[in-house]
């Protein structure tokens, strides 16, 4: 005896199954951390639900094989596409993997990026628009292209393969390390260029200009080459305001992300801002809170 299913139930069916829009994870090491944290509701398929995305605010995938939020992903994330689609993503934590390249074109709602620690080459950040802090240490960064943030008020992108380096269009840029790179010039805005603040750090060789000087032709007549004056090197006074101790451990809590990357936080805190340990110590203890931005 054939059974007859009646025509608007498989319509229903099918309207239903068309309804749940997917993004594709082709990483399965992201898949599974997406998993773990309890974000990817239809299991290990490569793919996610977009109603799940949606709600994605603040996504921690640090490293996975000591990260305590992340108990059954033991391979590190090569590949991050499909991020790019999740619509109100706002803060990013992607450091110590294996990534190669991220593509935050249509993130425009991010406003905090630590991919610190991973492989990466190229990062292009010029429309992320609403960018408030960014950490690219340790990749090998051969172009970082920030350009027009204006909310842009941080930026670590010490210890890359950088040549040269724009920041002329984020005027509210007070901490910047381009230390550890080739830069030759460092691009600044006409008002900073006389105001460099005391929190930007970068090697001796390296010059601001609001022009790029390695792109400029070296005349062929015989004429004695023009010396770009040094900066004068500025240090810390001992004598610290209570805005800059705020300041800094502000800086110290965004990026506490788990206890393994703690003690790694404040040495890199004690060398940028010239610190002594028991100093942060104090701070910690005395303005301790968590930012979010």
């Amino acid at each position: 005896m054939k059974i007859k299913i009646p025509f608007y139930f498989i319509l229903f069916i099918t309207l239903s199954l068309t309804a749940q829009e997917t993004i594709i994870i082709p990483d399965i090491g992201l898949e599974e951390c997406l998993i773990d944290l309890d974000i990817d509701s239809n299991g290990l398929n490569g793919n996610i639900l977009v109603s799940d995305a949606k709600y994605v605010v603040n996504l921690n995938i640090d490293d996975p094989i000591t990260n305590k939020l992340l108990p059954n992903v033991h391979s590190k994330i090569r590949n991050l596409t499909g991020l790019e689609s999740f619509p109100n993503l706002k803060r990013l934590d992607c450091f110590g993997n294996n990534i190669t390249k991220i593509d935050l074109s249509k993130s425009t709602s991010i406003t905090f990026l630590n991919c610190s620690e991973n492989k990466i080459k190229t990062l292009d950040l010029s429309k992320n628009n609403k960018l408030v802090y960014v950490s690219c240490d340790s990749n090998n960064l051969q172009t970082l292209i920030l350009g027009d943030n204006p909310n842009l008020e941080s930026v670590y992108a010490s210890y890359n393969k950088l040549t040269n380096l724009d920041v002329s269009g984020c005027p509210k840029l007070e901490t910047l390390d381009a230390s550890g790179n080739k830069i030759n010039t460092i691009v600044v805005s006409s008002d900073k260029l006389n105001t460099i603040p005391e929190a930007w750090y970068k090697d001796e060789k390296t010059v601001y200009n609001t022009t790029n000087s390695a792109i400029l032709k070296p005349t062929v007549t015989k004429v004695a080459p023009i010396v770009t004056p040094k900066k004068a090197v500025v240090i810390p006074v001992k004598t610290h305001s209570e805005e800059f101790k705020q300041k800094v451990i502000a800086e110290f809590e965004s990026e506490v992300l788990n206890e393994a990357y703690l003690q790694n936080i404040k040495n890199k805190l004690i060398k940028t801002y010239n610190l002594k340990p028991d100093e942060i110590e104090s701070w910690i203890k005395k303005y301790n809170k968590r930012i979010n931005y």
